[in-house]
């Protein structure tokens, strides 16, 4: 049986979305306000899944899942501006790429250690979530 575990992430940040792609008039009636410069209270959740192992009872250790994305992702996002962050270099930082990214980011590391990941959640504010499964 596999089991699924979950793990919670915070961190403030500050975005711009524009892309090279568009003209002037295009970014600006595409994305409206969240052209110009603003930030948001990011959440970010990471499901991983494998076996318990009955020797301990658990298939992962939370604290090295909560190491690994924080070392990873979260401490490089807090209190930065997200378009200079190396991680999404060449990215509109949409929460869509922004979740694409970390995903990238994390998955080896995590299957290294026996966690598969099967979903990850991101969201801007708390109406506004995307969602990756795999």
């Amino acid at each position: 049986m596999k089991t699924l575990l979950t793990r919670r992430f915070a961190f403030s940040a500050s975005h711009r979305l524009h892309s090279e792609a568009l003209d002037a008039a295009q970014n600006a009636r595409c994305y409206g306000l969240c052209e110009n410069i603003h930030g948001h209270n990011y959440r970010l959740e990471v499901t991983v899944q494998g076996t318990v192992d009955p020797r301990t009872g658990f298939f992962c250790n939370v604290l090295e899942l909560a190491d690994i994305v924080q070392k990873l992702v979260v401490d490089h996002c807090e209190h930065q501006f997200l378009n200079d962050v190396p991680l999404f270099r060449g990215l509109i930082v949409t929460m869509e790429n922004l979740a694409a990214r970390t995903w990238q980011e994390i998955e080896k590391p995590l299957a290294d250690r026996g966690m598969d990941v099967v979903e990850l959640q991101l969201g801007e504010i708390e109406q506004h979530w995307v969602t990756l499964r795999r």
